[in-house]
């Protein structure tokens, strides 16, 4: 399928006007713009720009708040539960890490869960505001019913993204991974292409195995590892759902779906300071050496080098910033739809 190649700084700059248009403070609408865009431009291009419309279409129905009330109510020295008000994900799952990070920074740890969240993206964006202040991030996320739990054939579980990001030198390790065997949004960037999904990722509504996208998406995606991505799912239910009173498992919901309420979901973000533990500066050198002594595993066949989790994501950012960003046809088409709508002048494109 044809793509073209778009710049990052008119990409960004179009998502937070759309963004702007239905009712989103600037800043806000900046952010998530950033954060969008910050997605494609590492390939995470399930979590990036392709969203934009449905956010837009959250917001018109009534199942997002462009400008919610967010409260933080401090619950001890090193806890805070945040209320997202059905805001952007990506806004309320900043704030909460930002809280997370302020309190790791008197007491060594800071932990936050989030109730009336909504779809946030990619949960790097949030453990890695934990390293640029020094620190590790964790941060997980409870989502729409998408996997079975193991044995069973109906979605439940959200595929529950897990992401851990430690600071080491000049880039982060920065681990991010659902918990289902691929991402639920790589399955909707499938059906929006028409295009098939390889087998074993995914059931249809009856409990068979389909390489069809749309027959997945009413179906179920299947868990990673089997038995043990099932026990890792319900591990982030029962931190960023149970834990924090937001809803939980089949009770989720979606921004794609025809209910009038929000999703509902719940967030997971805790902060640790190295200088509380074994101090920052041996951190510091001890994380170096552990990355040096990675990297210095002799490679496996078909494999140049061992890499560390974001490196991969980093090397792509690169070259996009410098060649464009690659956008299907069908995701163009879609901004040129938001673009005529609200009146947003569409970013020029080139045909790679």
């Amino acid at each position: 399928m044809a793509t073209s190649s778009f710049q990052t700084s008119e990409l960004q700059e179009f998502a937070a006007e759309i963004l702007c248009r239905v009712g989103v403070p600037r800043g806000d609408a900046e952010w998530v713009a950033e954060a969008l865009v910050s997605a494609d431009l590492q390939g995470l291009d399930s979590h990036g720009i392709s969203r934009l419309g449905a956010y837009v279409s959250g917001i018109v129905r009534g199942k997002v708040n462009p400008n919610p009330f967010i409260e933080v109510r401090s619950t001890g020295p090193c806890t805070a539960v945040v209320d997202g008000d059905n805001g952007l994900g990506h806004v309320v799952g900043r704030r909460a890490m930002e809280t997370a990070v302020d309190m790791a920074k008197g007491a060594g740890v800071g932990v936050v869960t989030v109730r009336n969240g909504n779809h946030a993206g990619a949960m790097s964006t949030y453990s890695e505001v934990a390293t640029d202040a020094g620190m590790i991030g964790v941060a997980l996320c409870n989502a729409q019913p998408a996997i079975p739990p193991w044995g069973g054939r109906k979605a439940f579980f959200g595929t529950n993204p897990i992401a851990v990001a430690s600071p080491c030198g000049e880039h982060p390790i920065s681990i991010d991974m659902a918990t289902s065997v691929v991402a639920r949004g790589k399955i909707i960037l499938s059906a929006k292409k028409g295009e098939p999904i390889p087998e074993g990722w995914a059931l249809d509504e009856s409990g068979n195995p389909t390489t069809d996208a749309s027959a997945a998406l009413r179906g179920a995606v299947l868990p990673m590892a089997g038995a043990k991505g099932y026990g890792l799912a319900l591990a982030v239910e029962i931190l960023s759902g149970v834990l924090s009173g937001a809803k939980v498992g089949s009770q989720v919901g979606s921004i794609y779906d025809d209910e009038p309420s929000s999703p509902g979901t719940g967030m997971f973000m805790m902060a640790l300071n190295p200088d509380y533990f074994v101090g920052a500066a041996a951190y510091t050198e001890r994380i170096q050496a552990l990355a040096d002594a990675i990297h210095a595993v002799p490679p496996a066949y078909g494999h140049e080098r061992v890499l560390l989790p974001g490196e991969r994501r980093r090397h792509l950012r690169q070259v996009r910033e410098r060649e464009g960003i690659p956008l299907s046809a069908a995701t163009v088409q879609e901004l040129e739809e938001l673009a005529k709508r609200y009146q947003v002048r569409m970013p020029a494109a080139e045909r790679v």
